[in-house]
């Protein structure tokens, strides 16, 4: 069966941004890469880069916040809402499994790392699929009151960056044979952990 257009250049791009950055590989090599014969594809179906980038957070992200919100019907049955290191797991596990399932090709987190800085998360094209995030930060904010709303985001933001990067970084050296599998789930409750850690350490 031949692959829709649009789904075959948004897997290329988050490979090809993936390994060179959002600047580094053109709208053509894309096009070129995801089998398309008009050079314009991406212009075509998309607009431009910005656009394809914000389609590719969207697409994934619709992928694992359905997975986080079942989670946290879960923990809402199971009187757990008020665990802030279950709230963390919510956020970040669906995310590691999304790359435990896309197996040792997998770039999303890689993606990530190279995109995060240059996209609004509160846009139209990705904020309609973001809403379990917030609603995962707006619980996680009322369990640290000690912290005002300004440095509960930087301290969110923080955390997010280190456990991406991590993800990254066990992606790419399983990409090359490096790492294996089985230590996700160290990487994770690690990751857990210390961003629970950071969320309940004292306001500076």
């Amino acid at each position: 069966m031949t692959k829709d257009p649009k789904e075959a250049l948004v897997e290329v791009a988050e490979r090809l941004f993936a390994e060179h950055g959002p600047d580094g590989a053109s709208l053509r090599d894309i096009a070129r890469a995801a089998g398309q014969r008009n050079n314009s594809a991406v212009q075509y179906h998309f607009g431009n880069r910005e656009n394809l980038v914000a389609e590719v957070f969207r697409r994934r992200m619709t992928q694992i916040n359905a997975v986080r919100a079942e989670r946290l019907r879960r923990l809402d049955s199971a009187g757990e809402q008020d665990s802030l290191e279950s709230l963390v797991a919510t956020l970040l596990e669906p995310l590691v499994e999304h790359v435990r399932a896309a197996g040792s090709s997998s770039t999303y987190a890689q993606f990530m790392v190279r995109t995060m800085p240059g996209v609004d998360f509160e846009g139209e094209q990705i904020a309609e699929v973001n809403a379990v995030q917030r609603e995962l930060g707006m619980r996680m904010e009322r369990l640290v009151p000690h912290l005002d709303s300004g440095a509960f985001q930087r301290r969110v933001g923080l955390a997010m960056t280190m456990a991406v990067s991590a993800l990254a970084d066990f992606e790419r050296r399983w990409n090359l044979g490096l790492e294996h599998e089985r230590h996700l789930d160290a990487l994770l409750a690690e990751v857990v952990t210390m961003t629970a850690a950071a969320l309940q350490a004292p306001a500076t």
